[in-house]
């Protein structure tokens, strides 16, 4: 649409976003108190952080909790070993803004002509929110959620990117800033005639409001919606947003969500003029980073680049959709981001629902536009190639049905030992080739995973393996899977394991610890009666045996244990035997070891 009569504000400018320890003064609840996220590996972690929170704020499906607690007892609580880590609740800012000639340079327009506009995809928008109301939205817009801390507001107090001030909060979720609903325009603005056209027009935009009207948010409330979103089953989850530091619970999150199936596409940063400099949570293995050009398909200035960058898509300029019923043209990576969430979305919907196989039809499809691999990973995002939508030119569609493609992915490897490791991989495109050779390269981390191994002849889409020995134990690997037809060739992500420490046999079982011995009397006239409370643990698992004695045997129980915790109730009597009494309990393991202790009860 032509650009007269909207208005152009001045462009925000990305300020860096770093979160590290010195930036995280506005998170303390007091002088002596700061708020940190803790992921636990057990019961025992949960409960050693649970012992010195002063509050908690939140709690994760996936074993983490974000709480405040005393400083002094963050470094006790770090050392814990039962306890993954402790961080500080640092924030995440938006990154800066930009709009639809990338509609045309990304060849949406073409693919939306044929057909594919992401109907029926789901993509949620972590961001400053969406304007409930906005005339190219609304009809795209589904369930939104906000964090308490980001709850839409009408009397912003500033910060780094300051809000919008509107005039009126039409849902928690609604945008005090602009810059979620600039990115939800991008990403899927309807085709209905006024305003903007977004990659997907048809696909569903939901608004998780992680970040309030200033632009920043704490890391758990971008890690809760990231959680949120995936448990209402979102099939893409666009995130223009970033730190320079990493963020363990984020990270747990976005593992979660990918677990989930969803597609997780992030803004690469604006750092530029830089080199290895993509923000988190781009830079995590699960997330498709997304670097900025501009109309000439040159590297934006602004943007960040590294080996992380996995796609570039406009980010220069970008018209989209701010409140209320206005249009601006901001840069960002943040603009970049949504180009190819929205693309997500049209591969969805075409038919191609796996999230691995969504990344990789995305990156084959790209343009390559000259531009170094850490500034454009694949190439310049082009929508219609990845739904191979028609084009013009029948003479390149007739040459491109005669070349062959092969096309590989990395899976996980599993069966990890101290000395080997299965290798696998899948084949997930071959066209115009009867077979195609499949291995996998690896090597110790940071190596040139100059080690090959061949795992035979595929004839077509299917997973592969291969079992490589005399590997180091305890020692990390990378490798990746390999394909190669006669004309064609292809490699996976590289992806990395660790092998098993060697076992030590000479190391000695530790004992296991009463953590309850409690007595209580429970006499009548003819009996004296006495219950015994108690909970045993051993670090080890290996609990055996709970027994407990009354006067040397008067009276006695015992109850069969297993694992690392048990609790119970014993309940001893003697006929007529009335005074002072006392009670031993004694726990043992199935290594021998015993713990015992007494106490005295008066009983009668």
């Amino acid at each position: 649409m032509s650009r007269e009569g909207i208005s152009r504000r001045e462009v925000l400018r990305y300020t860096g976003g770093a979160v590290g320890a010195a930036g995280l003064a506005g998170t303390a609840a007091a002088d002596d108190h700061v708020e940190v996220n803790v992921g636990f590996a057990n019961n025992r972690g949960r409960r050693a952080a649970l012992e010195v929170a002063v509050s908690v704020k939140r709690e994760f499906s996936f074993n983490a909790l974000t709480m405040t607690v005393p400083e002094e007892a963050v470094d006790g609580l770090a050392a814990d070993r039962n306890v993954r880590y402790v961080e500080e609740n640092g924030e995440m800012y938006a990154h800066d803004q930009t709009t639809p000639y990338g509609i045309e340079i990304t060849d949406a327009d073409v693919a939306i002509d044929d057909g594919n506009t992401g109907e029926g995809v789901s993509v949620a928008i972590l961001d400053t929110g969406i304007d409930a109301q906005h005339e190219t939205l609304e009809e795209n817009l589904g369930e939104g959620w906000a964090t308490d801390d980001a709850e839409c507001t009408t009397d912003c107090q500033g910060g780094p990117f300051g809000g919008n001030n509107i005039d009126e909060c039409l849902e928690e979720w609604d945008d005090d800033n602009d810059h979620g609903s600039h990115v939800a325009g991008t990403a899927a603005a309807a085709d209905n005639g006024v305003g903007v056209l977004g990659v997907a027009p048809d696909a569903t935009l939901h608004a998780v409001k992680v970040l309030e009207c200033d632009g920043g948010g704490t890391f758990d409330d971008i890690a809760a919606g990231i959680e949120w979103s995936a448990d209402q089953g979102h099939d893409v989850q666009n995130m223009s947003l970033g730190a320079d530091s990493d963020s363990e619970v984020v990270s747990d999150a976005i593992e979660d969500a990918a677990d989930k199936g969803v597609v997780l596409v992030a803004s690469a940063g604006n750092d530029g003029e830089c080199t290895d400099c993509v923000g988190f949570p781009a830079r995590h293995p699960e997330v498709i980073a997304v670097s900025a050009t501009d109309e000439d398909d040159e590297l934006a200035d602004f943007s960040s680049t590294g080996p992380e960058v996995e796609l570039a898509a406009p980010g220069v300029d970008t018209l989209s959709t701010i409140p209320r019923d206005d249009y601006d043209e901001f840069s960002g990576t943040s603009m970049s981001a949504p180009h190819v969430s929205g693309a997500a979305a049209t591969v969805i919907a075409d038919g191609t629902t796996d999230r691995e196989e969504v990344r990789e039809q995305l990156k084959e499809a790209a343009d390559d536009i000259g531009l170094d691999e850490n500034e454009q990973g694949a190439g310049r995002l082009n929508v219609a190639d990845a739904v191979d939508a028609e084009s013009d030119d029948d003479d390149d569609d007739d040459d491109k049905e005669e070349e062959e493609n092969v096309s590989v992915v990395t899976d996980e490897a599993t069966d990890v030992g101290e000395t080997s490791a299965t290798l696998n991989g899948e084949v997930t495109e071959l066209e115009n080739a009867d077979e195609a050779d499949v291995g996998f390269e690896y090597d110790e981390s940071g190596g040139d995973l100059s080690n090959t191994v061949d795992a035979g002849t595929v004839s077509g889409t299917e997973k592969f393996d291969a079992t490589v020995d005399g590997l180091d134990s305890g020692t990390e690997y990378e490798f990746r899977a390999v394909a190669e037809t006669a004309e064609d060739s292809d490699e996976g992500d590289v992806l990395a394991f660790t092998t098993d420490e060697e076992e030590d046999d000479d190391e000695e079982s530790t004992a296991p610890v009463i953590d309850q011995f409690d007595l209580t009397d429970t006499s009548n006239p003819r009996w004296a009666r006495v219950e015994v409370d108690w909970a045993v643990s051993d670090d080890d698992g290996n609990l055996d045996e709970v027994t407990s004695v009354l006067k040397d045997g008067i009276d006695s129980e015992t109850s069969s244990v297993s694992g690392d915790a048990a609790s119970g109730t014993h309940e001893l009597r003697e006929r007529d035997g009335h005074g002072e009494a006392e009670v031993t309990l004694t726990v043992t393991d199935t290594d021998g070891n015993e713990t015992s202790d007494t106490k005295s009860i008066t009983l009668g």
